[in-house]
């Protein structure tokens, strides 16, 4: 499941837990311009990859093994090197109470199951588009 980004380009982490779904979403956001995906299954190995290495953009779902989505974005807000890190929710969680949360803790969008995959990546190209240089 797993595709080392490339060096150069966009780097996006995805931490799904459903292997098709990690398929689909892969497969649009590698055909992205230089974008590069590093797949993961569960939160833990999530939250294990962005310690290791820097990435443009993170994906989470909300319900996964080990760590949930909200967990993994709440871990990140307290990591300086992951602050400023774009995190978008992709879940079947469709209570608007659960979107204020991921909103509260530092999402910028969370998009619903099923979903439209040219939109994701739409919603992704702007966000990377209006991040700070550097």
């Amino acid at each position: 499941m797993n595709d080392t980004a490339a060096s150069a380009g966009i780097r996006i982490l995805m931490a799904e837990d459903n292997p098709d779904i990690a398929r689909i979403v892969s497969f649009y956001l590698k055909n992205m311009r230089n974008a590069g995906v590093h797949a993961c299954a569960d939160g833990g190995e999530a939250m294990t990859e962005l310690s290791r290495q820097p990435y443009d953009l993170v994906v989470l779902d909300g319900n996964m093994p080990v760590a949930d989505g909200l967990t993994v974005l709440r871990w990140m807000r307290k990591q300086k090197s992951l602050i400023s890190v774009p995190v978008i929710f992709l879940t079947a969680n469709h209570g608007r109470d659960f979107e204020q949360q991921c909103m509260a803790a530092g999402a910028q969008l969370v998009m619903t199951k099923p979903f439209n995959p040219g939109l994701l990546v739409r919603q992704i190209c702007s966000l990377l588009a209006a991040r700070p240089a550097g």
